[in-house]
């Protein structure tokens, strides 16, 4: 215990905190600085300096330091999406080589160095190379959706030595990077580049190479979705004393909830408010969600049915049916956490969701005719026209959760003008 204990808290001995400040927060990504090594407090620093902040450009200069701020730093900023970088005459080895290769993309300029060992452990006077700590680092890259070969590269190095990073081990270990040339200002890091000597492919095939890592990465975060949506029905069922136990492992610290911007406590509050009005109460998911996924699998949304079943033994009050739910979910990790979540009760399936879909068309410009639940030409001749500006393959001769949830995500306004006869308010069957 002592030794993982010791291999949790440094990869390397430092005294002083790591410089962390924002150094640019104009344009599209902000810029922002670690330098020097890291303590323990900096995952906090750093979750407070970027809390307000959208997806950043975060450039590391340090020798390492303690590795389980190092860890929770690299899960933040590939979290928020950041990118990374290491500029000419920047050195980022031990820790901070592994906040580097956290980023959504990683840029390494001619004559920066980066550089990996094995994890160690302190006892007394002693430093060791430990199992433990590799297995921490082991876990944590295959978190960020790496390789085995990568795992091997990172930690195969003795901790008294340094496996520095070349274009020739990066390709062979699978680790893709921008290589940006010598000369070119601080700013132009994460948008410059030119192959590397390990990318001697063609930018085209680059491309396509980057597409399929996208790819899989999205569809290994619907079925991570998938699997944490059965997590949360669990709590959804939950005592209000098991939730407590569980939220933090299914909500986020924020949370959009029925309409309510409220944090994780004063949420399990809510619910234990609600247990008290329904002491008995189920909620069941009610065949296959649509669980829709960004490109780089950072966020999710699921749309499905849930039945419901809520009873007051006390009163004699009864309540059942169906609910549509919407969540929305944002990585963390192997795993997601709620950010928002919502219900509808469905009077009758089938027109409850034609009227979702009739209402999202209407916000993309797309006009159905009047938002009424009935599914007729004109609704699935606006969904057609929608799946088509958008290069879509789309069922369009039915309501479908997979049309709601792809309009839901893709947005956009992409069907021709004449949306005010699509306002809801008009009933009757459609031509």
């Amino acid at each position: 215990m002592a030794s993982l204990l010791c291999v949790i808290l440094a990869l390397a001995t430092g005294v002083n905190a790591a410089e962390i400040r924002v150094v640019d927060d104009e344009g599209e990504r902000p810029r922002i600085v670690i330098a020097g090594e890291i303590e323990l407090g900096d995952a906090a620093r750093f979750r407070s300096v970027t809390v307000d902040l959208p997806p950043a450009v975060i450039y590391l200069d340090g020798p390492g330091g303690k590795l389980i701020d190092a860890l929770a730093i690299g899960d933040r900023l590939r979290e928020r999406g950041d990118f990374t970088a290491v500029a000419a005459n920047a050195h980022c080895t031990s820790a901070c080589a592994l906040i580097w290769i956290a980023g959504v993309e990683r840029s390494w300029q001619d004559g920066g160095s980066i550089g990996f060992h094995a994890a160690a452990a302190r006892e007394g006077d002693v430093v060791r190379m430990t199992a433990s700590g590799n297995a921490i680092v082991g876990a944590y890259l295959t978190r960020l959706g790496y390789p085995v070969s990568v795992v091997v590269m990172a930690t195969e190095a003795d901790h008294t030595s340094m496996s520095y990073l070349t274009a020739d081990l990066a390709e062979r270990s699978g680790l893709t990077y921008t290589r940006v040339p010598k000369g070119l200002r601080d700013g132009q890091l994460a948008t410059a580049s030119v192959p590397s000597a390990s990318q001697s492919v063609t930018m085209g095939s680059l491309r396509h190479r980057m597409t399929e890592r996208q790819d899989e990465a999205r569809e290994e975060a619907v079925v991570r979705a998938r699997q944490f949506l059965d997590f949360y029905f669990s709590s959804a069922n939950a005592s209000p004393g098991a939730l407590r136990t569980l939220a933090g492992r299914v909500y986020a610290d924020q949370v959009d909830s029925f309409g309510l911007r409220i944090s994780r406590a004063d949420l399990i509050r809510r619910r234990a408010d609600q247990a008290e009005r329904w002491p008995s109460y189920s909620l069941t998911k009610n065949g296959a969600p649509s669980i829709t996924c960004t490109s780089g699998g950072l966020a999710c949304t699921v749309i499905g049915e849930a039945d419901f079943a809520a009873a007051n033994p006390g009163t004699g009050a009864r309540s059942a049916g169906t609910l549509m739910y919407t969540l929305r979910l944002h990585r963390i990790g192997a795993t997601f956490r709620v950010v928002h979540e919502d219900t509808q009760v469905v009077p009758d399936r089938v027109t409850g969701l034609t009227r979702q879909i009739q209402a999202a068309l209407v916000r993309v410009g797309c006009a159905p005719g009047p938002v009424d639940g009935l599914w007729g030409t004109r609704t699935a001749r606006a969904l057609a026209d929608y799946a088509r500006a958008g290069a879509l393959e789309l069922d369009t001769t039915r309501p479908t959760y997979d049309a709601l949830a792809l309009i839901s995500v893709a947005g956009g306004a992409s069907c021709r003008p004449g949306t005010e006869e699509a306002s809801a308010g008009t009933a009757g069957p459609q031509l």
